[in-house]
């Protein structure tokens, strides 16, 4: 089966050019959020998409990296804001199940001794957040990374090869069990095509329990490199795979060059 292709977009308005030109699947984001990663949109945003012919995946993202800090390390107030989010989204009316629309986000808390820098899965927020989402479908997006990198930091620390099961290992197995439905994925800090190898493990560990999507820097320069490497191209088997990429570049960050998106599609049939 073909590997599919999925935009995040950066308001409403640029849905039906990215749809049109062969988006598999959309993820909405707040419009002029780029520069911040990607935040959560309104909820006349998500109702501008309420026809779209492809599933809707909205960003719950209060806010980007505090300066100098770490990133998706959330107060109590923020978490209670996600939720209310999610919440608004589904009461809309503007999404729906059976099309696949769902939520994405993460949550990550500090792990290991003061200092020490390494952040972990905020189980209990992810938890409360997939439980808020029911019956959408749930993604884990790139915070996932973070917890990939600290692990391998720990690694290139450690004489020898690790006794124990990596870390990132871990959290998949907690986001299979908490019943997330995906994990986007570059396969630690940086873009995926930094992180071919470990993202190649990362893939084949979480086989047919977890969709991983493989986003960060994908352009059409590099996916046909990435998919024959990662191994997505599967045909006959009926497994989907997926890569994700915001097909900009350059111009306004809100606008979808169709001609990349064309481009990619061209690379990964």
């Amino acid at each position: 089966m073909p590997t599919r292709l999925e935009i995040p977009i950066f308001g409403p308005a640029s849905a039906s050019p990215a749809i049109a030109a062969g988006a598999a699947r959309i993820e909405l984001n707040a419009a002029g959020s780029y520069p911040a990663g990607g935040l959560t949109p309104s909820v006349e945003d998500v109702a501008c998409l309420k026809d779209a012919q492809v599933p809707v995946r909205v960003m719950i993202r209060p806010r980007g990296p505090p300066a100098g800090q770490r990133d998706f390390l959330y107060s109590d107030a923020e978490i209670d804001g996600m939720v209310r989010s999610i919440e608004a989204f589904e009461a809309s009316g503007a999404m729906r199940v059976e099309r696949g629309d769902g939520f994405v986000f993460g949550a990550l808390m500090k792990t290991g001794t003061e200092g020490a820098g390494r952040v972990g899965l905020q189980a209990e927020t992810v938890q409360k957040l997939v439980a808020a989402s029911k019956p959408y479908k749930t993604v884990f997006h790139r915070a996932f990374d973070d917890i990939v990198g600290c692990n391998d930091a720990a690694d290139a620390a450690t004489d020898g090869p690790l006794a124990v099961v990596p870390e990132w290992e871990k959290e998949l197995a907690s986001l299979v069990q908490m019943g997330v439905d995906g994990i986007l994925t570059s396969g630690g800090p940086g873009n995926a095509a930094q992180n071919m190898a470990t993202l190649k493990r990362i893939i084949a560990k979480a086989g047919d329990s977890i969709e991983i999507i493989a986003g960060g820097g994908v352009r059409s320069s590099n996916v046909g490199e990435l998919r024959s490497k990662l191994g997505m191209s599967r045909d006959g088997d009926g497994t989907e795979s997926w890569v994700h990429s915001s097909c900009l570049t350059g111009g306004s960050n809100d606008e979808v060059d169709v001609a990349e998106v064309q481009k990619i599609l061209g690379e990964i049939k």
